[in-house]
Formats: structure tokens, sequence, C-alpha cells
């Protein structure tokens, strides 16, 4: 999902993060959300109001005369108050039910919105067992809490207190703002391609860059399930993997197929959206061959169709769903490896229309009902929307 049309509080207190609260209004306006900001008498000796004012926002502060009835008015605003950085004493107070600044006021009054405290302070102070205690406190009346970053501190202590990246603070609003259609579901995701090694530099492999599966597993998240991911060689430096996504790096398909063993039994929801090797090399060396050492035909062994295996294990109420690369014959092969594979869901891909490792995808998903076999077909969209609305459709069946 995106930030469109969203109405987001950006309230900014009295930590030495709070410069980075102006990238953080840069992104949500980018992501296309209607943002009102609030700076707190302490935040203004960080980020000065003329900051937000040069990009043309009007800027609340904590003159209450100025600004009549302003925190009824935002708390009217809002459809999420969003506190970064938040400091030891603005998360007491609010826990505490204090309201003496104009964001612990827009706070009281806005008992139905949802709020997002984004807390950024000494690691001494972020483990203080009093703040500690209110961050629960905050979360059993609905607030959302994020937990800060580990790394270099501005007073030179290393820990855990550092304000996150910008990209983890987008993600928790995203996950605010879902469906839970899986909450507490445990679901396991498949991405990125086999590496079928000859030798330790040559190998048999796929175009698959990762993202369709990476996407499906970030969406779980926001989605409240429970997420593990599987990644088959993926440079992670270039994808975003949201920081409570267990993954597990394979390499090939032996790799894959052991995992999967060991991982399945423990799993609700099953999505398979790896590329897998149908072939392996049926002799390898531990060596790298020489060039004058290679034959000129290169003998190969099918592997297990993995799905197929898997379905044979399968739960009364596990949930499969596969994907498929196909470039002719698209829904009678989806529908005909459905049937075979014992799948509630697969989604084909139809590789003509050039998908494979891009940021897009399209292609139809054929899925099993009590009406009987139902196909549904997805226009060519970003692969992280796309996600979305997968993770929505099988929210549907659990």
């Amino acid at each position: 999902m995106t930030m469109k049309d969203k109405n987001i509080l950006l309230c900014v207190t009295g930590s030495i993060a709070a410069y980075k609260s102006i990238d953080l209004y840069r992104r949500l306006v980018k992501e296309g959300a209607n943002v009102e900001v609030i700076i707190s008498e302490g935040g203004s000796n960080f980020v000065p109001p003329f900051v937000f004012e040069s990009f043309g926002e009007s800027v609340y502060t904590d003159d209450a005369f100025k600004y009549p009835l302003a925190h009824i008015s935002l708390s009217k605003f809002a459809d999420l108050i969003l506190i970064a950085p938040a400091t030891f004493n603005t998360i007491n107070k609010i826990a505490s039910g204090i309201a003496d600044s104009l964001i612990t006021l827009v706070v009281s009054a806005s008992s139905d919105t949802p709020k997002l405290v984004v807390p950024s302070m000494n690691s001494s102070m972020y483990s203080n067992k009093i703040l500690q205690d209110n961050i629960k406190k905050l979360e059993e009346y609905n607030f959302y809490s994020m937990k800060p970053a580990e790394g270099g501190l501005a007073c030179g202590d290393i820990g855990e207190g550092k304000f996150p990246e910008i990209e983890d603070i987008m993600f928790e609003i995203e996950r605010v703002f879902a469906k839970k259609v899986l909450s507490g579901k445990r679901v396991l995701v498949t991405a990125g391609g086999t590496r079928e090694y000859l030798d330790p530099v040559r190998f048999l492999s796929n175009g698959s860059s990762g993202r369709m599966g990476i996407a499906l597993a970030n969406e779980a998240i926001k989605a409240g399930a429970i997420a593990t991911l599987i990644s088959l060689n993926i440079e992670k430096s270039c994808h975003y993997i949201n920081k409570g996504i267990r993954n597990i790096e394979c390499r090939d398909f032996s790799e894959l197929r052991q995992a999967l063993g060991k991982e399945f039994k423990k799993t609700d929801i099953l999505i398979m959206a790896a590329a897998v090797s149908d072939f392996s090399f049926k002799t390898k060396s531990s060596k790298k061959i020489k060039k004058t050492g290679l034959k000129k035909s290169l003998e190969i062994i099918p592997n297990e169709d993995l799905l197929k295996m898997l379905s044979k294990e399968k739960r009364k109420n596990q949930l499969l769903m596969g994907f498929a690369a196909e470039d002719a014959g698209i829904l009678e092969n989806g529908i005909k490896k459905l049937k075979e594979k014992s799948l509630d869901y697969i989604f084909i891909n139809d590789i003509s229309r050039n998908i494979i490792g891009k940021d897009e995808n399209e292609g139809i998903l054929i899925k099993k009902t009590k009406k009987g076999i139902l196909k549904k077909i997805f226009e060519r969209q970003a692969k992280k929307m796309l996600a979305s609305k997968l993770i929505s459709e099988i929210g549907e069946k659990t």
C-alpha cells in the first residue's frame, strides 16, 4: 500500500534525532500523504519551525494562544499520529495521562486514532524499566511502538536507541494501516533462484531477483503473520527485508529441500515464489574444472518437484500457493499444475511479458474454491502492490 491521501500528524519532540524527521516528512509527502507537523518546545531547539515552513507547511508549536483549540482540530484531522522521534519525557508523560503540551493534548483528544511511537534516546534511557513499563502500558491502549535501531549514539555510546531507518518507519506505518487478515498465522515464503553448481565457480541458474517473494513476506508481516523467508542467492543490500522476518539463506536445490522439510511442518501457509531449477548436474566437482577438462556435453538429472512432495505431507488446514512461469497455454498449464500438486492457489507469470527480474509483475491467479476453480487476472503493477493483493486473497480463505 502507499500513503496516498492518508492524513498523518507528524509530532517532533526534543531528541537530537529530530533533524531526521525532515527526511521522514519528505518521504511521507512523496508517498502521497497529507502531513501536518507539530514541533515541541524541545524539538524546536534541534529543528526550527521555519525548516518545515520552507516546504510550504504550516507548523504548530506549543504556543497555545497562537493556535486556539488546535489540539481538537488536529485530532480530527489525523488518520495516524506519528511521534518521531519520541523522547523519554514524552512517552512517560503520555503514559501517565499528562497533557501539558500541544503534542500530549492532541494525544489526549484522539482516543480512537492509531498512534505510532518511535523512541530515540540513549540506550540506558531506553532500557530504563520505567520507560519499558510505560511502553507496554501504551501498547495495551492500542499504541504502536517501534524498537529503535542499534549502533553508535550521539554521546559516543554504542547500543539500542538510534532513530530507525526511514524505510523501517514507513514499513511500520503501513503495518498500522494494514488489515490483519493473517493475524497469528505462520507464513513460509521462498524467494530467489537456486544455483546448481558444477564446480565452485560454475552453476546452472535463472534470472529471478527474489523481489516477488520478498514483497510477499513483507506484506505477510503487515497482515499480522509470523513470517519466515527462505532466500536463495539474494543480494540483501539490494532489497528491503523487514527485520521482523526470519531469514534462512540457501543456495541450491538440496539446501532448499532440507530447509522446507524442516520448516513446512511448522507452517500454516506456504508460498513458493522461488524459481527452483528443474535440473542439477549429475557429477559435481569440489575443485574448479579446467577449461580443457570440460566435456562438450554435461549430464544433468531432474530435480524432485518440491510442491508435489510437500502436498503429500499437507495438513488439513494448511494452505499451499505456487508460482509458475509460462509462455504458452498459460491458463491450461496453470490449472493442470494446481490439480497435480494439490495447491490452493497458483500464480502464473507470462514470461513473454518481460517480467523476470523486474520491479513489476502481472499474471493470472488460479484458486481452488467451494464453487470450483476460479481465475483472476492481475494487470502489470509494482510487485509490492501485487503482493499486498495476493496476501489479501489468501487472507479471505484463512
